[in-house]
């Protein structure tokens, strides 16, 4: 009680070799458990023959009434320790005697000699003339035909049975339980269920307990206490695999004190080295063996709704710890890639522990998953490097450690961000994925069922990267790594569940162009129509499959190609009896799809056509009490009832002021005289009166996605501290949403569009920035996401419009670059205000020579400067998707289409291509689109003749093949005479006239002409010669 004490003289002499414990020495807590353990080993021992005749001064513990008690003493200092060891004593008691009424043979030392126990009570290892009547009885005895009655018998009678056999042969009542058990474990499942609440199993719990105990304390067990280990733990792995029902386990495995034993030893095998030596080799076997047991009952719990999922909380942090060690990183670094077998600390490092983490779903999952991951994601990394470069040398092992790296790291991505946002600083680990799918090793050995570790892999690899795709930075880099095609080819598995993970991947992260490169488009969007009616006919409890499709199919639809094919293959009817049959979020999603197709001229009619569709969504934008649905219907509402109202509206308020405006502009005639002496009469129009500027409520509008905020807020308070006023949603508004864009629309200046993946993904995005465009705001496109390009929708609305890129430059930069933009449009007219023309802005009319001056602005300068060019035929002899910006301008000019030039000057030949598919695709549209950009930017017109002569001379064009220099040597075609052959340049691909090496062709870009051709024949001869060999070249000839 003393540290530093002694015993000696007449104390010392009592105590003799006994073992004290010493409270001078040790922590409270550890001498507490030393004396707890102390009594345990003398109880087991028989009381001594004849008792010690001691003095009450002498007595250092006293028994009364059966009940252990720390003797006091005089000692104050002392008193306190007395009474908590007193407290402890008394709860040790209590539970020792009742352990001694259910299990009497506990507590007999585990004295048996060395011996592997048997699987039947066939054992010749105990004599015959040891064994009971009771043993005898069921020697013979098959275990599988013991029925339920017998099996209670056995289980009541036995406890007895060794009390018995402690008397007479103590050594041997431990093998005979351990027989016990092993046989009880042989019985047929429904017989062990019909006993599982039988005391018996109850009284299992302390020799357990006690095992777990003595190896946390000494790091090793005997052979035959191992052995009892591994009995009592396959018995309870049969009761687990007997049944789902969780409630038939025995209960004391959910007991807290034996779940801190547990959690003692897991934390002892992450720290300590001690506990993964050779010879702990079988009890770590075992005790991963009732980990995997912990795992599947918290699996269970799971699948029930009111179920306490954080039963097993006690257990978490030491897994953590265990995955946290560098026990774990040791591991796996020296796993052998080439191994298809795993050793047992292999297996419970890399697949165990990481098991028990995934099955839990409590209240502190986000939580132990940050802890995590901002522990181990960097170690994850440098894990990676080293072994994905020889993944084609992967077996089992490896392939499995990995899997199981990915599902730790995507434990929970699907309920918060916390995971995808660690993930995103550290995007190699994204693209070490991204390699693994690309792997032959693993689609080419993909199954229909998850059969092979492969396949198994794949699904895992492709869910991980469907969650982390939420977060737009790791978007962003999967658009970069191009992976379309890698997807395009994991859509041949068979198994159903990863088709749909990668068939989410391909909706997310493919580009327009990659849309087009697609053999069949169409036959992806029929397979998933095919799956979500499937899902829809036969019920389901879980819905989360159809969710998933319906979050796929959205992700398709972004692209205008798919819009076409849902509308060309008659899915809108389907999609409507979707709105019907579905709620929560698969309704939302329905009601969302549904709002894209209404960007398409024929899925709008097609709805606005609808009436009770009509009054179904107006009902529920009124009526319902979901904000996340009453957002989705309100965009339906918008685009089919309010905007067209609200465009008609505005077009006749700028109508009216173009109208007083015209009535403030009055005509003054003049006579001049020229430089040559000449009198000219000229006409100008001058304002009456000086327009007054519009007045906006807001200087801009900033449009943008949630998910790009953080920087977005950055770019607002810049603004915001300039001076500008700013309307902005900063809380994700709900309610009257539409109604409010609508308003802050027209009644900003400018209309900021943020523009990334997610931007463009918005369908709520793509209606603001639509709107702002028939507005005729000025549009300010930003570019928040490095690496982004804007196409489809988006790229084809900002059209030549030069864009800040936030992700190319630091802020500060790209400010600079924003307020550079912002004063230059404000230089420039409103693009729907009719332009003041002042004095000194308008040029003169002659009107005696009948001679007109167009009226120009300074884009109307640059118009002619288009025309003006000089140009060359290179286009010519190249295939469209490889012309340059000059190529494109040289075509347009050939063919007299000068009015598109200023639209088309930055675009290359892929740009114009991907201009005449939406043309093709939505041609009223487009032209309205286009017209309106030039009259606004250009202040001219787009003329119908024009746009269809450019539709027609792009379709010759792409149907052509590029023209090819080459030496004709043959006669003139219809010339009869004997006439001397004559040499003739033809571009027309003929491969029997072909004389490649005999020719050089050499451009020349200063000359008017490619090609000049002498003859000494008729005209009408070479001309007809020119027109069999190519009809287009004759737009290139000077004769």
């Amino acid at each position: 009680m003393r540290e530093g004490y002694r015993p000696d003289g007449w104390l010392g002499f009592m105590i003799g070799s006994r073992v004290y414990v010493d409270f001078g020495r040790f922590d409270f807590n550890i001498a507490c458990e030393k004396l707890i353990t102390e009594i345990s080993h003398q109880r087991k021992q028989s009381l001594p023959s004849k008792s010690a005749n001691m003095t009450q001064h002498e007595k250092p513990i006293e028994i009364i009434s059966n009940k252990l008690e720390i003797a006091t003493t005089h000692d104050y200092n002392v008193f306190s320790m007395h009474t908590k060891c007193n407290n402890i004593m008394d709860q040790f008691y209590t539970t020792h005697r009742n352990q001694q009424e259910s299990f009497p043979w506990y507590h007999q030392p585990y004295r048996v000699e060395p011996m592997k126990p048997s699987y039947a009570f066939t054992n010749s290892q105990y004599s015959s003339s040891r064994q009971t009547s009771f043993h005898k009885s069921i020697i013979n005895k098959d275990p599988k035909t013991i029925s339920n009655s017998e099996l209670a018998n056995l289980l009541d009678h036995h406890p007895k049975e060794l009390k018995k056999m402690r008397r007479k042969h103590p050594q041997q009542q431990l093998p005979i339980l351990m027989d016990f058990l092993l046989t009880v474990c042989r019985v047929p499942k429904s017989t062990l269920l019909s006993v599982a609440q039988h005391n018996f199993f109850s009284s299992l719990q302390t020799p357990f307990s006690d095992l777990l105990q003595r190896w946390c304390r000494s790091s090793s067990l005997t052979d035959d206490e191992i052995s009892m280990f591994r009995s009592i733990v396959k018995l309870i792995k049969r009761f687990n695999k007997a049944t789902d029902a969780v409630e038939l386990l025995p209960s004391w495995l959910l007991d807290s004190t034996f779940l801190n034993t547990i959690a003692n030893c897991l934390t002892n095998i992450g720290t300590s080295k001690n506990f993964l030596n050779d010879k702990n080799n079988r009890l770590l076997k075992y005790f991963t063996r009732l980990i995997e047991i912990y795992t599947y009952y918290q699996e269970c719990l799971n699948d029930e709704n009111d179920s306490d999922k954080d039963t097993l909380v006690l257990l978490l942090d030491p897994i953590l710890q265990c995955l946290t060690s560098s026990q774990y990183i040791n591991t796996f670094t020296n796993l052998s890639q080439d191994k298809k077998s795993m050793t047992n600390i292999e297996k419970f490092f890399l697949l165990k522990c990481p098991s028990f983490l995934i099955s839990y779903n409590g209240s502190r999952l986000e939580q132990i998953m940050e802890k995590l991951l901002s522990t181990m994601l960097p170690q994850y990394a440098g894990l990676l490097d080293k072994v994905v470069p020889s993944a084609h040398n992967w077996k089992r092992s490896m392939i499995r450690s990995v899997q199981y790296l990915l599902k730790t790291i995507n434990h929970g991505a699907n309920q918060f961000q916390i995971n995808a946002k660690l993930v995103k600083k550290h995007l190699p680990l994204i693209d070490h994925v991204l390699t693994l799918l690309d792997e032959p090793i693993f689609y080419n050995n993909l199954q229909e069922t998850l059969s092979n570790p492969e396949t198994v892999f794949v699904d895992t690899a492709s869910s991980f990267l469907v969650d982390m795709t939420s977060e737009p930075t790791i978007l962003a880099e999967i658009n970069r790594s191009h992976m379309t095609p890698a997807f395009l080819r994991l859509t041949s598995c068979e198994y159903e569940p990863l088709v749909r993970n990668v068939h989410t991947l391909i909706a997310y992260t493919t580009r327009e162009e990659d849309i087009k490169e697609m053999r069949n488009p169409g036959q992806l969007l029929e397979t998933i129509m095919k799956s979500l009616k499937t899902t829809l006919d036969q019920p389901m409890e879980d819905r989360s499959d159809q969710e998933k499709l319906f979050e796929t199919l959205k992700g398709l639809v972004q692209h205008d190609q798919m819009k076409d094919e849902i509308i060309k293959q008659n899915a809108i009817p389907f999609l409507l009896e979707c709105t019907n049959k579905l709620d929560d979020k698969a309704q939302i999603l329905a009601f969302e799809i549904l709002w894209s197709l209404t960007f398409r001229e024929e899925g709008a009619l097609a709805l606005r056509s609808n009436r009770n569709f009509l009054n179904k969504i107006q009902t529920i934008s009124k009526d319902s009490n979901s904000e996340p649905l009453k957002k989705a219907v309100d965009g339906l509402v918008w685009k089919l009832v309010r905007e067209p109202e609200s465009l008609e509206r505005l077009a006749k308020r700028q109508a009216e002021e173009q109208n007083a405006a015209n009535n403030m502009v009055e005509t003054i005639t003049e006579v001049i005289i020229d430089s040559t002496g000449q009198k000219q009469l000229v006409t100008r129009r001058v304002s009456s009166v000086a327009p007054d500027e519009r007045i906006f409520q807001y200087d801009m509008m900033i449009s943008y996605c949630h998910a790009d905020k953080d920087l977005i807020y950055k770019i607002n308070q810049y603004l915001v501290d300039q001076g500008f006023k700013i309307w902005i949603d900063l809380n994700n508004m709900y309610g009257p949403a539409m109604n409010a864009m609508a308003d802050a629309v027209e009644n900003s200046e400018f209309v900021i569009m943020c523009m990334s993946d997610s931007y463009k993904r918005s369908t709520y995005c793509q209606a603001e920035a639509e709107y702002a465009f028939n507005c005729k705001r000025r549009l300010l496109p930003l570019i928040v996401r490095e690496g982004y390009r804007p196409d489809g929708w988006l790229g084809f609305m900002i059209g030549s419009r030069i864009y800040v890129d936030f992700g190319r430059f630091d802020f500060n930069t790209a400010c600079e670059k924003l307020m550079t933009e912002i004063k230059h449009q404000r230089k420039q007219p409103l693009p729907s205000k009719p332009v003041t023309i002042s004095q000194q802005e308008k040029p003169t009319e002659i009107i005696s020579n009948k001679l007109e001056i167009v009226t120009t602005t300074h884009d109307h300068n640059a118009l002619s400067m288009y025309t003006n060019r000089k140009s060359t035929s290179n286009f010519i002899r190249k295939y469209v998707n490889e012309w340059e910006e000059s190529d494109v301008l040289d075509f347009l000019f050939t063919e007299h289409l000068n009015e598109l030039m200023p639209i088309c000057k930055t675009m290359d030949g892929q740009a114009l291509i991907q201009l005449y598919g939406m043309c093709k695709s939505q041609s009223g549209q487009t032209f309205i689109l286009l017209n309106d950009e030039l009259k606004s930017t250009y202040n001219t017109k787009l003329s119908i003749t024009v746009y269809t002569r450019f539709l027609s001379a792009m379709e010759q064009k792409l149907a052509a093949s590029p023209l090819t220099p080459y030496l004709i040597l043959s006669e003139l075609p219809g010339n009869t005479g004997t006439t001397t052959s004559q040499e003739y340049i033809s571009y027309a691909p003929r491969t029997s006239m072909i004389n490649q090496a005999s020719l050089q062709y050499q451009s020349y870009a200063d000359q008017p002409y490619d090609l000049t051709f002498t003859s000494n024949t008729s005209s009408q001869q070479l001309l007809r010669a020119l027109e069999y060999h190519d009809p287009n070249l004759k737009k290139l000839i000077s004769f």
